[in-house]
């Protein structure tokens, strides 16, 4: 890929809504500078999900095409650059088809799948013997996004296998740009991290799903504040970022003898704080074993 405006063809192979939300956002690019999609091609495992993504991409038609899951390798071999974007479970499934690993040779490889390593994919492209052998040479890059994609305020994890070029790194970095904010991280903090991006989200969402409750519980229908709930806290934690440490904002907030303090001395008794802890150990420990789960 040069420096230049590239076009290209992207293949989206599993679009389901991470797919979805970052072929959207390739399509109709916040920067369009760089690339431009020339062609997407989809596959998916249903003709109600086909109908689901035309229906998505209707302003897009003349440059989309959609398949059912049996033309994985076609729509491969079509495409410069591949999305592996279906559940990790489905991986053998996938690439055990006649002619689908064939089809990945010389592609670019971008793969969402949860908890799949960079040397798993290049082992399910080439096969333990080549790479135990190094004779596996694959420009792959393995990112994490979350589900905010679908409102392109995703924040992105990416890192790539030995040997990608910066052109198909740049690449990667650009597409995850369009549906949020990208960064690189080395492999070996990938699953914590992962974690804390994909996992966080669904934790804090648990905890505001619980106040709501409290104000059920005094006679407050949840509708009248869930609008006040979530923008409090998304203000709130945007003050994080902003220089001061989470810990410092807490004290500032409780302030002595208030309503705060003795919220968070319940929440402390409950054992909240190392029950969040313990939920992310666990899933960073689910991450790193999904590779070894075949």
């Amino acid at each position: 890929m040069g420096s230049r405006k590239t076009q290209l063809t992207v293949a989206v192979i599993g679009c389901g809504t991470l797919g979805t939300a970052i072929a959207a956002g390739i399509l109709d690019p916040k920067d369009n500078k760089a690339y431009e999609i020339k062609r997407l091609v989809c596959t998916v495992g249903t003709e109600s999900s086909q109908r689901r993504v035309e229906t998505v991409f209707a302003n897009h038609r003349s440059r989309l095409t959609v398949f059912t899951a049996e033309h994985n390798v076609s729509a491969v071999q079509e495409a410069d650059v591949v999305l592996l974007a279906f559940k990790p479970f489905k991986r053998a499934e996938v690439f055990e088809v006649p002619g689908f690993k064939e089809a990945l040779r010389d592609k670019v490889i971008i793969s969402i799948m949860a908890g799949i390593t960079t040397s798993e994919l290049s082992r399910l492209s080439f096969g333990e013997q080549a790479v135990s052998k190094g004779e596996a040479s694959l420009q792959s890059v393995r990112a994490m996004p979350n589900m905010a994609a679908r409102i392109r305020e995703a924040v992105t994890l990416y890192t790539s296998t030995p040997g990608t070029s910066k052109e198909n790194i740049d690449f990667a970095s650009w597409v995850f740009s369009q549906v949020g904010e990208a960064y690189p991280i080395p492999e070996k903090s990938f699953d914590i991290c992962a974690v804390l991006v994909g996992c966080a989200g669904s934790l804090l969402l648990l905890a505001i799903d619980g106040l709501l409750d409290a104000a059920v519980a005094e006679g407050v229908r949840r509708p009248e504040v869930q609008n006040l709930v979530v923008n409090s806290a998304i203000g709130m934690m945007k003050l994080v970022p902003a220089g001061d440490h989470p810990g410092v904002l807490r004290e500032k907030i409780a302030s002595p003898g208030g309503c705060s303090i003795r919220a968070l001395m319940e929440l402390e008794k409950l054992g909240v704080r190392s029950a969040f802890t313990s939920a992310i150990l666990a899933a960073a420990e689910k991450s790193k074993n999904m590779s070894s789960t075949r």
